[in-house]
């Protein structure tokens, strides 16, 4: 069986697509006055929760970078080439 492969946007689509029909559905199953204020707070710790988790992402991004540039400037071969 082949595997299917999608950018990384398309997946991040497909995920947001999927956290929203989630959102929604435990709008609809939740009572209406304390339901709504579960949901939301539910909503606000996730979102912090990928918002730290992005942020991780993008801090070993640049340390990665900047690793690959000071191996870059350190070796004599490389800047060669």
């Amino acid at each position: 069986m082949r595997k299917a492969f999608f950018n990384s946007s398309v997946k991040g689509a497909i995920a947001g697509a999927i956290m929203t029909g989630g959102w929604l559905l435990a709008d609809l199953l939740l009572p209406e006055p304390w339901g709504d204020v579960v949901l939301f707070a539910a909503m606000a710790v996730v979102n912090v929760g990928i918002g730290w988790k992005l942020g991780k992402l993008y801090d070993q991004q640049e340390a990665k970078e900047a690793n690959a540039e000071a191996a870059e400037t350190l070796d004599p071969k490389s800047a060669a080439n």
